[in-house]
């Protein structure tokens, strides 16, 4: 619910069914129902503000008609910020883009989530914190090997909590939580299938009762490597999940992080 910030603690606002002021002029979703979120601040100054909706039909033409109605109103296209890959719900798959208007004022960062019967989850972040520090991370479209990660979602009916990574420079982590008794070598079974469907390659791995791990070699151009960690060592119901991509060559495209609810810089 709350975000450290080097500048001094923050506040939040919670709000349902209707935007707060702070969002202003920015043109809403068509045809999306608004569920709530969330307004965050510091010194009585708007930083972030985080919606949820839901629209009929699938995430790309949900984000499509969101486009449209944004570039009518004078937003365009920022570049790539976030992941598309990592842990998901089940059942979730997902695009995302951030927009702006012009060189000035907050980016807006939109992250459409498929959950099944014809609906999306539109997760919306108007954001002015970031902004502020647009010329220090800002480059040409989402880092080198982002697009490397695949969507990974649990066993169905499994709960997934905690989403989040993110990386740059050639690395990039996704983590989360499962509510599960599962065996772990079950788990890690799971999504090593995933893995092999997206292209890797299995080197070596091993699982237990308390923990699991395997290595691969990633599909395409280039050296990348990664790892899939699979541990019971917290909860007996509870299995914590992390999955590394990183390349032998690593370069420079600044750092990114991300999760379900939106992206953060």
């Amino acid at each position: 619910m709350t975000h450290p910030h080097p500048e001094g603690p923050t506040s939040i606002e919670l709000f349902l069914g209707q935007m707060p002021s702070e969002w202003g002029a920015v043109p809403m979703p068509p045809d999306a129902r608004l569920f709530g979120g969330a307004l965050h601040y510091r010194r009585r100054q708007p930083m972030q503000i985080e919606a949820i909706f839901e629209s009929e039909g699938d995430a790309k033409s949900v984000l499509n008609r969101y486009e449209a109605t944004l570039t009518g109103a004078g937003w365009s296209v920022f570049g790539g910020f976030g992941m598309p890959g990592g842990f998901v719900p089940g059942g979730l798959i997902g695009l995302g883009q951030t927009y702006r208007q012009g060189e000035k004022g907050p980016m807006l960062m939109v992250a459409a989530l498929e959950g099944g019967a014809d609906a999306t989850d539109l997760r919306l972040r108007l954001d002015w914190d970031m902004a502020r520090h647009v010329p220090e991370v800002r480059v040409p479209g989402r880092p080198e090997g982002a697009e490397r990660l695949p969507a990974l979602s649990p066993p169905p009916g499994v709960p997934l909590r905690g989403g989040g990574g993110g990386g740059g420079s050639g690395s990039w982590h996704s983590e989360a939580t499962v509510e599960t008794d599962l065996p772990v070598p079950d788990l890690e079974t799971h999504f090593s299938r995933q893995l092999e469907a997206a292209g890797w390659m299995r080197l070596a791995g091993t699982a237990d009762d308390v923990a699991g791990w395997s290595s691969w070699r990633l599909p395409g151009d280039g050296d990348w490597g990664g790892i899939l960690l699979v541990l019971a060592a917290f909860k007996a119901d509870e299995r914590f999940l992390y999955v590394r991509i990183a390349s032998g060559d690593a370069g420079h495209g600044g750092w990114y992080s991300s999760g379900l609810t939106a992206y953060r810089a």
